[in-house]
């Protein structure tokens, strides 16, 4: 009695089908779902192939479902966005350490003053260490002073009322000095804020600055000293000296 093949739909005669193989135990490979499709009018089916026909139109449905859901690219995209996130992450921290982004030796001066004469605090203590820069905001919350209204009236207000509200500051570098390790030995620092940060280099850097305004401008050289701290440029210290341009500098020196 012919038996019908339930993978290619050919009457065979025997164990297995003699057209896909399909029952034979030592055939390795599947028949291929190109035999899957009908070849015979529906109307000249039998029972048992309209059944079969029913079952492959079922798998067939099946397949282009899951085809449908799935995203080939899926992997890819979770991968990037891992990538992404992992690229903010080291950014971030390299950020915080001041690897990147980091200001130079000079432009921390620059952004230094540049802060005073716009008044603006945030920027202002930016330039300092960590310890300074807590001193200043604990001082300016205990006093109960605004961002602004703390540089404009209690630690630039002078400047104000010397040069006028509309004064402005220039400023320029001189000579560079590269300090000795003992040369910025930060024990006193450690004594009065309770904690020092690890500097691994240090300049003593002559600064010119003209303040004016319509009030008045003044000159004054001053030396600045800055050091790397955790890669971040810090302002540690500033001392004045009025005087005269000298050709060693390019910048105002004391007169005997």
């Amino acid at each position: 009695m012919s038996k019908l093949c339930k993978s290619c739909g050919n009457y065979y005669e025997g164990d297995h089908c003699d057209k896909c193989g399909y029952g034979d135990p030592n055939l390795k490979t599947h028949a291929a779902d190109k035999y899957k499709k009908p070849t015979k009018p529906e109307r000249f089916r039998t029972e048992e192939e309209k059944e079969l026909y029913a079952e492959w139109e079922k798998e067939k449905k099946e397949d282009t479902e899951i085809k449908r859901h799935y995203d080939p690219n899926a992997g890819k995209k979770t991968l990037a966005i891992v990538a992404v996130v992992v690229i903010g992450v080291i950014v971030a921290v390299l950020y915080k350490s001041g690897v990147i982004f980091s200001s130079t030796k000079t432009e921390v001066i620059e952004k230094y003053f540049k802060s005073i004469q716009t008044s603006d605090f945030d920027s202002f203590v930016e330039c300092f260490p960590k310890e300074m820069k807590n001193e200043y905001e604990q001082q300016r919350t205990e006093g109960g002073y605004g961002k602004e209204q703390v540089m404009k009236e209690v630690l630039y207000g002078d400047f104000i009322d010397s040069y006028g509200s509309d004064y402005t500051i220039d400023v320029s570098f001189g000579r560079e000095t590269k300090l000795k390790k003992s040369e910025y030995d930060l024990s006193e620092y450690k004594s009065f804020y309770g904690s020092a940060p690890n500097v691994s280099e240090a300049y003593e850097i002559v600064t010119n600055v003209t303040f004016k305004g319509s009030k008045g401008s003044e000159d004054a050289k001053l030396y600045i000293y800055v050091g790397k701290c955790s890669g971040k440029w810090c302002i540690f210290n500033i001392t004045q000296d009025n005087g005269i341009v000298d050709e060693d500098t390019g910048l105002k020196t004391s007169e005997n």
